[in-house]
């Protein structure tokens, strides 16, 4: 009853309802642009006291110390919460925005059905184990510099407090859950209790807090160390249950379509980036053929070459890939490439890029893993200081045979297409200038994954352009592979999700036509069997952003440049890329 009281009156006061319609059309557009400014800050503070984990990982550190129970109250309360203040969006006057506020006002819009759709319709709450994990927001209420470590350390132990209640809560909503998202969630959880462990111990021991609140939050440890224990156990005893019934992992054609709507944001439609995906896998695997009958007498001097064109671009991959790094140097050698990456895009002149912008390479923390090889962690977009990290998982924890696949995936010159995506040009740069150059902290906190995910796409081939790699044919041969495996994420998607194709039919796709190891391609299965539509994130944006890059070239004429075009596009934030368009092209 609070939080509608409190709604009301904020609508009441700050949006005058009271005003006739007739006086709101002839409000100026100066009176709409300061109206949504009230609203965008009301209304994200009152978000993240909705969802205090989303807060933390945003930097907000207003709510750091409460923890939301997931029960079947707090879901409804979530619905109705967005609900209300899409009514409130709605009473603005969206034709007198400015076009800056007009793209903030789409994007706060789509967050909000976006929620009502996932805690309504999808119901992910019920049946993905994988979200209910403590350790992240932990991590980070440890570890970012937001406040002294006294008082990161109170707030840890408030926030512990009911570990207990929210790992209870967690088993008792979920109503048939999917194998694999058990499974995710177990190695996740087990994973992330070193956060609870022998560093965190000795950030208590040093800190100045009485002895008091040392037992106290000790105490808390503990009991949460326990509860994930317990959740843990919970799990696997599902998994061992012969008898329980999983739900299947594949959403449907109709989920699909929706999600694509919601997380994607994009002209596209699925049907339509499937067709293309399909498309271009010709024109790539045709370059490639091209390229290995090139390289055969280097690499099979005497040889005669394969007549099968399949067999023929495998054979010289299969070369490539035994150049590459062993498990304990994987990380040195990926650490150089960053800071030669920096040097290369100064001196090229492609971006405005400070080189005292903080990027951390550092090994991927246990709760991360389990996902991918590699990933970019950004500076949460309240936070005025802090490092952008690219993670990189630790391949001498692997077994040998998937160490030695993930290395000739990754090889030498593949390994430098992972930097340039997660790193240095591609996640970490977009990061950095999403926090320090949008105009609005609303693209930096509702994100659009295609626009993400397809600049970082987009830098690999910009930077081979450019001349990274001195044009040699091998790694234009593996950015070819890389680009088969782009179109891949979207055919299986799509085939795994809405067309129930088996396993077998995928793992053909990406080893036989797509020159994937085995290793990749099972790593690339699991994935798609715990997540939906977001693997089409990166051939989406990347076209768009492409095709916005042709067109804006052609608008400017001699006054085109790439740092230009660079600059322009990453100022707009992280918004979807037809939001970019629509102000770029004016």
């Amino acid at each position: 009853m609070k939080k509608v009281v409190y709604f009301l009156l904020f609508v009441a006061t700050t949006f005058s309802i009271s005003c006739t319609p007739k006086k709101q059309e002839t409000e100026t557009a100066d009176s709409q642009d300061q109206r949504f400014a009230n609203l965008e800050k009301v209304f994200l503070d009152a978000y993240w006291k909705q969802y205090p984990s989303l807060s933390i990982l945003n930097g907000y550190g207003k709510y750091y110390e409460t923890q939301i129970i997931p029960d079947a109250a707090t879901f409804t309360g979530n619905i109705t919460f967005s609900k209300q203040w899409l009514d409130s969006l709605n009473i603005l006057n969206f034709e007198k925005l400015t076009d800056n506020n007009k793209i903030s006002f789409k994007i706060i819009k789509n967050q909000l059905e976006s929620d009502i759709w996932y805690q309504s319709v999808f119901k992910s709450q019920e049946w993905d184990a994988s979200q209910y994990n403590l350790s992240g927001d932990c991590y980070y209420i440890i570890n970012q510099p937001y406040a002294p470590l006294d008082d990161r350390l109170k707030i840890l132990s408030a926030r512990l407090e009911k570990a207990d209640q929210y790992y209870k809560a967690a088993l008792n909503i979920l109503k048939e859950p999917t194998r694999e998202h058990i499974e995710l969630s177990i190695q996740q959880n087990e994973g992330g209790l070193s956060i609870f462990g022998k560093d965190l111990t000795d950030s208590i021991n040093v800190s100045h807090l009485t002895e008091s609140e040392k037992a106290a939050l000790n105490q808390q440890v503990t009991k949460t160390v326990t509860a994930i224990h317990g959740f843990v156990d919970s799990l696997k005893n599902i998994l061992a249950d012969k008898n329980f019934k999983f739900r299947d992992f594949r959403i449907g054609k109709e989920m699909f379509t929706e999600k694509f709507k919601y997380d994607l944001a994009t002209d596209f439609t699925p049907e339509e980036l499937y067709a293309k995906a399909i498309a271009d896998k010709k024109f790539y695997y045709g370059q490639m053929t091209h390229l290995a009958d090139s390289l055969w007498t280097s690499y099979y001097p005497g040889k005669a070459k394969p007549k099968d064109t399949l067999v023929l671009v495998q054979s010289i991959i299969d070369k490539i890939s035994m150049n590459h790094s062993t498990p304990d140097k994987f990380f040195s050698t990926l650490t150089t490439q960053v800071y030669d990456l920096k040097k290369f895009i100064v001196s090229k002149d492609l971006f405005d890029f400070d080189t005292t912008y903080a990027i951390k390479v550092r090994i991927m923390p246990a709760y991360q893993r389990g996902f991918s090889i590699a990933s970019a962690e950004f500076t949460p977009a309240y936070q005025t200081s802090g490092e952008t990290y690219y993670n990189i998982d630790d391949l001498t924890l692997f077994p040998k045979e998937k160490a030695d696949g993930v290395l000739k995936e990754y090889n030498t010159y593949s390994s430098q297409l992972l930097s340039i995506h997660e790193a240095i040009p591609g996640h970490c740069v977009q990061g950095i200038y999403n926090n320090k150059k949008s105009p609005d902290v609303v693209r930096s906190v509702f994100q659009n994954g295609a626009m993400i995910e397809g600049w970082a796409v987009y830098t690999e081939s910009m930077m081979l352009e450019n001349g990274w790699g001195n044009f040699s044919p091998e790694i234009t041969m593996v950015h070819d592979k890389l680009k088969l495996r782009e179109l891949a994420n979207v055919i299986i998607d799509y085939d795994i999700q809405c067309l129930n194709k088996p396993k077998e039919a995928i793992m053909h796709l990406l080893v036989d036509e797509c020159f994937q190891t085995k290793a990749q391609a099972e790593e690339k299965y699991h994935r798609a069997t715990v997540s939906q539509v977001q693997l089409c994130s990166y051939y989406a944006g990347s076209s768009a952003i492409q095709l916005l890059r042709d067109e804006y070239k052609k608008k400017m004429g001699e006054k085109y440049t790439l740092k230009t075009f660079h600059e322009k596009f990453l100022s707009y934030g992280s918004s979807p890329v037809k939001y970019i368009r629509e102000e770029m092209l004016k």
